[in-house]
């Protein structure tokens, strides 16, 4: 049987929640990586940033829409826009609101509720926390203390790997 300390990452990306979010997104980049646990100084989390929190603070805060976003996105990176995405997007408004995220603290754009589970966790257990609770990654814990990460990826590369292990031992008991 497997179990999450097994298939986790150890060497986790973390930032504190006191961390400004142009400092997270920094990170991001660096490591590309989409979210990451916010820890304390004993490694306690206490929160989780992702992306799609930041993505949800600024469409919480700004009046753009997030189509307005994407195509501004899509203009800095030089890609194709029509006319009416083009004319959707307040340029002025939009580097503002950016700038204004990115001196949030990590606290106040990411979760505070972060699901976690436990490095004896077996590994249904762990696809059916991702599953269920419809995340992408989950930090990995002992006795409250971050000591990893599992992601979906983690999960199928374990199945697959032990199905293809045991389709190798029992080709190797079939006879010849």
């Amino acid at each position: 049987m497997l179990f999450a300390r097994d298939i986790m990452i150890r060497n986790v990306y973390t930032a504190h929640r006191d961390d400004k979010v142009q400092t997270v997104l920094e990170k991001f980049a660096q490591y590309r990586i989409s979210g990451m646990p916010l820890v304390d100084d004993s490694n306690h989390i206490v929160g989780y940033i992702s992306d799609g929190d930041i993505m949800r603070y600024l469409g919480k805060h700004v009046d753009t829409s997030v189509t307005s976003w994407i195509g501004a996105v899509g203009f800095y990176y030089g890609a194709a826009m029509n006319d009416d995405a083009y004319n959707r997007v307040n340029f002025d408004e939009l580097k503002e609101n950016v700038q204004d995220v990115c001196q949030k603290t990590a606290g106040q754009v990411g979760v505070r509720r972060v699901i976690t589970i436990d490095e004896d966790d077996n590994l249904v257990d762990v696809a059916d926390t991702l599953s269920r609770r419809k995340i992408k990654k989950v930090p990995v814990t002992k006795n409250g203390i971050l000591t990893g990460i599992v992601s979906r990826g983690d999960v199928v590369r374990a199945v697959v790997q032990k199905v293809l292990t045991l389709d190798n031992v029992e080709d190797e008991r079939k006879p010849s």
